[in-house]
C-alpha cells in the first residue's frame, strides 16, 4: 500500500507540472496574438569601401610570353576563374580565352604576328558583371621581317618580348630574348636587360643573376645601391634621387657571393638625350644626340611603339627608324 501511494503522489506531481506547462504556453499563445515567435537569422555583413576591395575584379596579367621568328607562338598568364580574356594586338583583337578555374589562361597563336614591332594587350570581362578591364602592362615584341617564304633578317635578329608598364613609368622586364647573348651579357648568370630612364631623375635598371644572389650597381663608377636577386634570378634597382644629366654613361653591375667576392662583373653604355619638351607634341622635334625614335615616341606620346608615326610622317628622310642624325627636324603628327 505504502509502495502505491508514494507512485500515485508522483503521477499527481508529475501531473500538476504538466498542467502548470500548458498553462504556460497557452498564455504565450494569447498574448503574442496567435503568431510564432522565431529567431532572427544572423545580420549579413554589409559591403563597405573596407570590405568591397576583396570582391573587386582582377587586372588580367601576362606571365609567358613565347613568339617565335615565323610570328607564332604562346602567351600564357593570370585573371579570375572563368574570365574571358581578349589579346589585342597593336589594337585588334586576335584572340580570345576563358580562364579555368584556377584563373589561368592559354592562348595559342596560329596566326602568325606580323613583322616589326607590335604592342600587345589584354582585356579582360567579368562574366556576372559585363565589366571589363584592362592589363596595366604590355608586351611590345619584335619581330624580324620577312617574305613569303623566306626571313629578310639574319638568323641572329630572332624575336625580343618587353614587359612595360601601359603608363610609361615603371621598370621593364624583358620575357624573351634573342637566340644569341646580349650585348652586356658575359657568362650565362648576369645580365643587365633594360635601362628605362625619363627627364631628370627616376631612373630604372633591371636584369637577371643567379637566383637570390646580392647584386650592385654602380653608374659611371659610383656606387648606387645593392640588391637580392629573386627566386628566379630578376632584379631591379632603381636610381633614386640621381639626375641622370644627357650623355654617355656607364652601368656596371657585380655579382656577389659569400662575404661579398665578386663572382661576375657587368658594365653597360649608354646614353641619354636632352629631354623633349611634350608640349611639341604637335609641330616638330629637334633631334639630339642620344634621342632614338622609341624613346622620343614613348615621351610625345605615352608608348614607344608609336614611334611608326614619326618615322610615316618623316619617311623622306628617315631611311632606317634605327639611324636618326643629331639636327634632324622632324614632324610630328597630333596626339589622337
Amino acid at each position: 500500500m505504502a509502495l502505491l501511494a508514494n507512485a500515485s503522489g508522483r503521477n499527481n506531481l508529475i501531473a500538476f507540472f504538466a498542467v502548470l506547462l500548458g498553462l504556460a504556453l497557452v498564455l504565450a499563445y494569447v498574448f503574442t496574438g496567435g503568431e510564432e515567435t522565431l529567431t532572427p537569422p544572423p545580420a549579413q555583413p554589409e559591403l563597405t569601401a573596407d570590405n568591397q576591395e576583396e570582391v573587386s575584379q582582377v587586372a588580367p596579367e601576362f606571365d609567358l610570353v613565347r613568339i617565335s621568328r615565323g610570328g607564332t607562338g604562346v602567351i600564357a598568364g593570370r585573371m579570375a576563374a572563368g574570365a574571358d580574356v581578349a589579346l589585342f594586338a597593336n589594337g585588334v583583337k586576335i584572340a580570345e580565352v576563358v580562364a579555368n578555374e584556377d584563373g589561368e589562361w592559354v592562348i595559342i597563336l596560329d596566326e602568325p604576328l606580323e613583322a616589326g614591332s607590335v604592342e600587345l594587350n589584354l582585356r579582360a570581362t567579368d562574366k556576372a558583371t559585363q565589366e571589363s578591364t584592362e592589363a596595366e602592362n604590355v608586351v611590345v615584341v619584335s619581330v624580324p621581317e620577312r617574305e613569303t617564304d623566306r626571313f629578310v633578317e639574319r638568323r641572329q635578329n630572332g624575336v625580343v618580348a618587353v614587359l612595360s608598364p601601359k603608363d610609361g613609368e615603371g621598370a621593364s622586364q624583358v620575357l624573351q630574348k634573342p637566340g644569341v647573348a646580349a650585348f652586356a651579357e658575359v657568362g650565362e648568370s648576369l645580365s643587365v636587360d633594360t635601362i628605362d630612364y625619363g627627364a631628370g631623375s627616376g631612373a630604372v635598371v633591371t636584369g637577371r643573376s643567379l637566383p637570390r644572389v646580392d647584386v650592385r650597381l654602380y653608374l659611371d663608377g659610383q656606387f648606387v645601391n645593392s640588391i637580392r636577386a629573386d627566386d628566379s634570378g630578376r632584379w631591379s634597382i632603381a636610381l633614386e634621387g640621381i639626375t641622370v644629366a644627357p650623355g654617355n654613361h656607364i652601368i656596371r653591375v657585380d655579382q656577389t657571393v659569400g662575404d661579398g667576392q665578386v663572382q661576375l662583373r657587368v658594365e653597360q653604355p649608354f646614353n641619354t638625350g636632352e629631354p623633349i619638351d611634350q608640349s611639341l607634341a604637335e609641330g616638330g622635334v629637334f633631334v639630339r644626340p642620344g634621342n632614338t625614335l622609341w624613346q622620343i615616341a614613348r615621351q610625345l606620346y605615352g608608348s614607344g611603339v608609336r614611334y611608326t608615326l614619326i618615322f610615316g610622317e618623316n619617311s623622306e628622310q628617315i631611311t632606317d627608324p634605327d639611324l636618326i642624325y643629331p639636327g634632324q627636324v622632324f614632324k610630328l603628327p597630333p596626339k589622337s
